[in-house]
């Protein structure tokens, strides 16, 4: 009797077809295995080698601060302490090798964040160099400057990190800022005018700075790498503002492009567009930026009197008189009276002018308007 099987073709190439479907399937299941097999035992093998933070020292003004150091107690251990004088420069570098991403954070009268992937090839920077970067080639230097101006205690914490280990290492110190010397109080009049001062401002044009923040983040995961495109305003002027330029600078980024800023008449806004990017489901990095926006405007003032507290003056001598913040007193008149005697003369700063048989003279110092009396 013959076989059905050998003398039907379809049947043959049914079984053949099935046979390579199931050896095909083995396969990619054994290749599947094998890469998740690999990628965990790379990851077992490295998580055994952690980033570490060998180093954290800082220097005031150029001048090394060990003989500075002291120790407090901390329910970790002990932290040290390191007085530095005000105001100043304090430089401070760490040492971790093997490292490539780090976060410095500093807490305190006046607080701050710096983070990004580490470059020890950059030099030291200064919280402009670094939000002066394109976030999408964003770089934190191992060495990092900051101004010690507001006295108080500050805690400085540096994190690193390693991509792909779910372990961090972490140093930390204090810094104390003293006291800045103050300038010894100039001996107080014992006689001499009382003085009503008043500012004419003319009409003018003055360009000002808003500054705004912008952060975003994005972390969906599919099987390939994910991107988002962004849009954000970030100020509308106001009716007397006329928009100038905007840049942004960034305090930390990590696979994002760069910012796009423009400005919408129709609107009077200001837009930031960016594109953040996220990993696959088996890296699930994500992105993220964050920064600030600072816009510059035009604004037009129209003239205007400003009154100033009354001056009392001795001959010979000086009165200082504090001029309110975002007054510019360069272009004014300055107008001195004696109420007593309803005598008044008008001087611009830098210029002199006679009162009652006595010279005046007016400057702008640091903020403030000095007068100051001669005998002619």
């Amino acid at each position: 009797m013959p076989d059905t099987d050998s003398s039907n073709p379809d049947k043959r190439r049914r079984r053949a077809v099935l046979r390579a479907l199931g050896v095909a399937s083995a396969a990619a299941f054994a290749g599947g295995v094998a890469v998740v097999g690999v990628q965990y035992a790379l990851g077992v093998v490295s998580a055994g080698y952690p980033p570490v933070l060998h180093a954290l020292t800082c220097t005031a003004d150029g001048h090394e601060t060990a003989g500075s150091i002291s120790l407090v107690a901390d329910g970790a251990g002990m932290i040290p302490v390191i007085d530095v004088p005000s105001p100043g420069t304090v430089t401070c570098r760490i040492d971790a090798p093997g490292a490539d991403y780090a976060t410095w954070s500093a807490l305190g009268p006046v607080t701050g964040i710096r983070s990004g992937p580490l470059d020890a090839s950059l030099p030291c920077q200064s919280p402009e160099d670094f939000a002066d970067q394109d976030p999408s080639t964003l770089r934190l230097s191992t060495c990092q400057r900051m101004r010690a101006e507001r006295p108080g205690t500050y805690l400085l914490s540096v994190t690193v990190m390693l991509r792909g280990l779910h372990t961090s290492d972490r140093a930390r110190l204090i810094l104390r800022v003293g006291e800045p010397v103050a300038a010894p109080a100039p001996p107080a009049a014992t006689q001499g005018w009382r003085l009503s001062v008043a500012l004419l401002l003319p009409a003018m044009e003055t360009g000002q700075t808003r500054e705004a923040d912008l952060s975003a983040s994005f972390g969906e995961h599919g099987l390939m790498p994910q991107s988002r495109a962004f849009e954000r305003t970030v100020y509308r002027l106001a009716p007397e503002e006329e928009f100038v330029q905007a840049n942004f600078h960034a305090r930390s980024a990590a696979n994002a492009s760069a910012v796009r800023l423009a400005y919408v008449p129709q609107t009077r806004a200001v837009t930031a567009g960016f594109t953040l990017r996220s990993g696959s489901l088996i890296d699930r990095w994500r992105g993220w930026i964050s920064g600030t926006v600072s816009i510059r405007v035009r604004r037009r003032d129209a003239a205007r009197e400003i009154r100033l507290p009354d001056a009392d003056l001795s001959v010979p001598g000086q009165a200082r008189l504090a001029l309110p913040e975002g007054v510019d007193a360069a272009t004014a008149r300055i107008v001195v009276q004696r109420p007593e005697t309803a005598t008044r003369i008008e001087l611009r700063p830098g210029g002199a002018a006679s009162l009652d048989g006595d010279r005046i003279i007016a400057r702008m110092e640091d903020g403030a308007l000095i007068l100051e009396a001669r005998r002619e």
